[in-house]
């Protein structure tokens, strides 16, 4: 598999063109794998440690996310609980998955009750409850946005009704997932799906959960 390095130059074996700026700081927003590539390589050059290890030290161990690794590829142990991606149509994907280099693109493996244990944690550091692994400064910081666009630091603030929200979705291969967070009053969801037309699904089950934990009509879309 290709280097951080090897990805960010577009170098063989990277399969991918090389990361660039493509406009100036500030002008407009996009998400970038690549940037998150260049954070991953950031870190690693820092501590000096593999990106995995840092990961599951820092943040997938003190959360008890105990489902969810950045292995790439899953080992023979993990792949026999992983989920086999699908098409739109719902037909099973020629392989059952794929393999990413991205670590922190692309990379994490996890399970719904993990994702949700993360957004857990973060809302109760905004709330000052807890900083197993985010001080409420740092918590503040994902939950505020960066100069232009929705995004915040790995996360992106999104108005609901009359609510504000954190959400972050997962868009690989196969694969659909998304975690909603509100920012101040506690409820929250994350769904995991093995299919690319996996966002209608998430789509209806944010619907049901809200009515089933009575989320406050408020912070819903308006019904026209």
């Amino acid at each position: 598999m290709p280097t951080p390095v090897q990805i960010l130059r577009g170098e063989k074996p990277s399969n991918v063109g090389a990361v660039v700026v493509a406009r100036p700081p500030l002008t407009a927003y996009k998400y970038s794998g690549g940037g998150l590539t260049l954070v991953q390589l950031m870190l690693t050059d820092v501590l000096k440690r593999p990106f995995p290890d840092i990961l599951r030290e820092t943040v997938l161990t003190p959360l008890g996310m105990t489902h969810s690794a950045y292995e790439q590829p899953l080992s023979p142990e993990r792949d026999r609980q992983a989920a086999r991606g699908h098409d739109r149509t719902g037909a099973a994907r020629d392989v059952k998955w794929h393999v990413y280099p991205e670590l922190a693109a692309a990379g994490l493996w996890t399970t719904a009750p993990d994702l949700a244990r993360f957004g857990i944690e973060l809302q109760k550091s905004l709330q000052g409850r807890s900083n197993r692994v985010l001080t409420r400064a740092t918590a503040l910081e994902m939950a505020t946005p960066v100069g232009v666009g929705p995004f915040a630091i790995g996360m992106d603030v999104r108005n609901i009704g009359e609510g504000w929200y954190l959400g972050h979705g997962g868009s690989n291969w196969g694969f659909q997932c998304l975690l909603l967070v509100h920012k101040l009053k506690g409820y929250g969801f994350a769904v995991m799906t093995n299919s690319d037309s996996g966002g209608r699904l998430v789509a209806e089950v944010r619907e049901r959960v809200a009515a089933a934990y009575k989320w406050d009509t408020l912070d819903q879309p308006l019904r026209r």
